[in-house]
């Protein structure tokens, strides 16, 4: 939908007597994009909205987040038809501020999700070496980390090569403040009032995190728009057709496997990233809503254990055993096991972003057959500025706990 290659292959199949005089922004082009991203994005809001409250699997409003496929489906397909029919001015608007927006927030949501799955890979593979002491899991934490710090030298030497070329200032800046900002957060990492003040820090977290943001810069020079002849060559892979081909294909799967860990995990993790305060898993049920189900007998004994564990009249294996001798396996049974909302909110922002990536921040040319998504001016100060953000939210949960020790730090 990014050009009109869609309605010229019609026409060429056709042999000319099928013509669809469809004007850019309606059937393809930027605003396009956008009309199929905004139905979908959409789409979630409303059914974020209609989920709004329910912590229970019990309620009647959970079937619209576990059921009703085929109704969802229909819904969003009227939505799509709909979002055709909005004049441009509108999805002007959209794209440049709404869309935009909910991009970045969503861009701040992966960076969280990687300095915390950074965090997790590390104290996973201490634990087991602990738990275990068997030496596998020190040297897939030690080789882990050096291959990191490996691809991390790789890709700034390359880069230095191939991008950082005389009358390149802007490429030399990215790459050697990239460079500093990586060696400087790593020797944070180790040094000892941060160690002392986070027990989880090391070079494990600050590999991963410094190989993905050189990874970034890499990404943001390599698509870099093609020069004019008045200023050097500062990508030679921009013109290379084999080189445009191997961009377009790896970026479309990095970024569908980026979209759908990022969704997926933020969306199971919203506990944790907007820091409700919910009790532990074994809380009592509350059964005061009128919109909820009525108790089971087998129910109400299972709400009266919960209650007793929660108040510290039974201990946690109490429910435990209950619950191993039920017959049926309901991983919902003691609460939602994520915000319904918020899991809509997430896919909502990342429609937003997809529509973004797909057309470069806004930035595609109706005159251009292949869309390689990151390749323009736009997209290399997005990359860029992520790296940058994603260093700096690192730091943070490596010197904040050493200036603010009184806080409580997860």
């Amino acid at each position: 939908m990014t050009t009109s290659w869609g309605i010229d292959l019609v026409k060429r199949i056709s042999w000319g007597f099928i013509t669809l005089k469809c004007p850019e922004g309606v059937c393809y082009g930027t605003l396009a994009v956008h009309r199929m991203c905004f139905s979908l994005s959409l789409w979630h809001i409303i059914l974020g909205v209609l989920t709004l409250g329910v912590d229970d699997s019990r309620h009647t409003r959970a079937v619209v987040q576990n059921g009703l496929w085929i109704f969802k489906f229909v819904g969003w397909i009227a939505l799509a038809v709909v979002a055709f029919v909005i004049p441009n001015g509108f999805f002007e608007f959209y794209s440049k501020y709404v869309a935009m927006g909910g991009a970045g927030v969503f861009l701040l949501v992966q960076l969280v999700l990687l300095v915390d799955f950074a965090y997790n890979l590390a104290e996973a593979c201490i634990g087991r070496w602990e738990d275990t002491e068997r030496p596998l899991w020190r040297n897939i934490l030690v080789g882990g980390t050096c291959a990191m710090y490996l691809v991390f030298a790789i890709m700034t030497v390359a880069d230095f090569v191939y991008f950082a070329r005389d009358g390149c200032g802007r490429n030399q800046f990215f790459i050697t403040a990239n460079m500093l900002a990586c060696i400087l957060v790593s020797a944070i990492a180790v040094h000892p009032r941060v160690q002392e003040a986070n027990l989880k820090s090391g070079l494990a977290q600050a590999g991963m995190v410094t190989a993905y943001a050189t990874y970034l810069v890499t990404s943001a020079l390599a698509g870099s728009p093609e020069s004019s002849d008045s200023v050097p060559e500062c990508n030679p892979l921009a013109r290379a057709a084999s080189a445009r081909a191997t961009m377009a294909v790896v970026g479309a799967f990095f970024t569908i496997g980026a979209i759908c860990y990022s969704t997926t995990n933020a969306a199971v993790k919203s506990n944790t990233l907007i820091m409700s305060s919910g009790n532990s898993a074994y809380s009592a049920l509350a059964t005061d809503d009128p919109n909820e189900v009525p108790l089971t007998n087998s129910q109400m004994r299972q709400s009266a254990l919960r209650e007793a564990v929660a108040n510290g009249s039974l201990p946690e294996s109490a429910l435990t055993d209950y619950d191993s001798d039920s017959s049926s396996q309901d991983d919902e049974k003691h609460g939602v096991q994520y915000n319904y909302t918020f899991f809509h909110v997430i896919f909502s922002m990342a429609s937003m972003y997809a529509a973004m990536l797909l057309t470069n921040w806004n930035s595609i040319s109706s005159t251009d057959h292949i869309i390689i998504i990151g390749r323009s001016t736009t997209a290399v100060w997005v990359k860029v500025v992520t790296s940058w953000l994603c260093i700096a939210l690192y730091m943070w949960t490596l010197v904040g706990p050493v200036v603010l020790p009184d806080r409580e730090w997860v």
